[in-house]
């Protein structure tokens, strides 16, 4: 459990809150690349609890700015996308991708007022159909994370993104617990599933150890990323299952996989305090994948402003004759089991009710690296820093060894992932 103030300080990611501050000094995915044409409708996205709007310019290039005209406030969702630049519908006030007043009709005469005016913007990077946006200060911008999915071919990953109705920290808790597998996403019975597939829309095989292992033993190594989270379960006769998360500060994530299955990352990105833009991009290791298969088993099913069909409102279409019969949960669709779990604790949990186990040992990693860094933060001291070297070759990769090994020895931690320093002092 934390106590009331912690729980606030780890919530709150707005402007001018330590959390959200901190969080401003990472690369954040905003939007993916088709959701925006050159000279195109302009899309709305908020980050961080601010409103912003993002427009593709007439030479492809991509602006990510404030919302609101800096003249008198109007809505630039509304405005005309035309001339390598975004003009408000109320007086034609005109804005290139850098945040610039290129026109002002009525003040033609005064130059020198255009130049003064500009927008809040921030600058943006488009890779692997995903726009990226860095939204704290110029001078303390960190180099682009360059994630081992980046280095695949196109047709290896794919991505999508979806609006969760509540705060991003109890979503990325749920990636970070191994035995909520054994539950929410069992099926009753075997799944027949195409190459590197992990589960149908149903739920994962029964036989799989992510299943069939609720009282995994577990431990959390700190890494040169974050942490890394490791699970023991039984395999099979004469081997155990050795299981791994990759949690990457401050909001990233990998969770379980074993050779042979198509990988996940995922990127929990506060939308505001109450809501949350999650990212999942899945790939392959060695072949096309199949977009249409991890697709249906995700089992999303969205407006055109990335809310679910299949949500609260309706109780995420729950049958309780399948619930019987055919999973636990009564729920079609991995993604739409684990969103009804998270935002049915409510838009942000209490955690100070809570009464936690031995399984919630990654969880309780993450919080305690979120808060001690955001506490040292306060403090003047720099993030933890990301390094490329390690991030290009990172990834979840389970694997089966010897029922007599220990951990540490069947599946230690590879020498370049670890930590070579203590960032923050407990």
């Amino acid at each position: 459990m934390l106590t009331k103030q912690d729980n606030h300080l780890l919530t709150r990611t707005g402007p001018g809150t330590p959390m959200g501050e901190l969080f401003r000094r990472y690369w954040i995915p905003a939007l993916k690349s088709d959701e925006i044409q050159p000279d195109g409708k302009p899309q709305r996205v908020k980050l961080l609890g601010e409103e912003l709007i993002a427009f593709r310019d007439t030479e492809g290039k991509v602006g990510l700015m404030e919302e609101a005209c800096p003249h008198r406030g109007t809505s630039l969702y509304y405005g005309i996308n035309d001339g390598c630049g975004l003009r408000c519908m109320y007086h034609g006030w005109k804005f290139d991708t850098n945040g610039d007043c290129t026109e002002i009709p009525s003040e033609e005469g005064d130059p020198k007022f255009r130049k003064k005016i500009k927008i809040k913007n921030y600058p943006v990077k488009e890779v692997k159909g995903m726009i990226w946006t860095y939204m704290g200060p110029e001078e303390e911008q960190p180099e682009f994370p360059e994630f081992y999915w980046m280095g695949l071919p196109d047709d290896y990953m794919m991505s999508e993104r979806v609006w969760q109705e509540c705060n991003y920290a109890q979503v990325m808790e749920n990636d970070l617990d191994y035995v909520h597998a054994a539950f929410l996403h069992k099926a009753h019975g075997k799944q027949e599933t195409g190459e590197g597939i992990l589960s149908t829309d149903l739920g994962i095989d029964p036989n799989h150890p992510l299943v069939k292992n609720p009282p995994v033993k577990q431990d959390v190594e700190d890494a040169n990323y974050g942490k890394r989270c490791v699970a023991v379960g039984i395999g099979n006769e004469t081997e155990n299952a050795f299981m791994e998360i990759h949690y990457i500060f401050p909001f990233y994530t990998y969770p379980p996989r074993f050779e042979g299955e198509d990988g996940m990352w995922h990127a929990f990105i506060p939308r505001d305090d109450y809501s949350t833009w999650s990212w999942d991009v899945q790939f392959s290791h060695t072949r096309p994948i199949d977009v249409q298969a991890n697709h249906d088993r995700r089992g999303l099913k969205l407006d055109e402003h990335f809310k679910k069909q299949i949500s609260l409102e309706n109780d995420y279409a729950q049958d309780r004759e399948l619930q019987k019969t055919g999973n636990f949960s009564g729920i079609r669709g991995i993604a739409n089991q684990d969103h009804a779990a998270t935002e049915t604790m409510g838009a942000i949990v209490d955690r100070s009710k809570e009464h936690l186990g031995t399984s919630d040992l990654p969880i309780i990693h993450m919080r305690r690296l979120l808060l001690q860094q955001a506490k040292a933060f306060q403090e003047g001291q720099k993030p933890l820093a990301l390094e490329n070297e390690s991030l290009k070759n990172l990834y979840s990769a389970g694997l089966y060894d010897s029922n007599e090994k220990s951990w540490e020895e069947a599946f230690p931690m590879q020498d370049q992932f670890k930590k070579k320093v203590q960032e923050v002092k407990s």
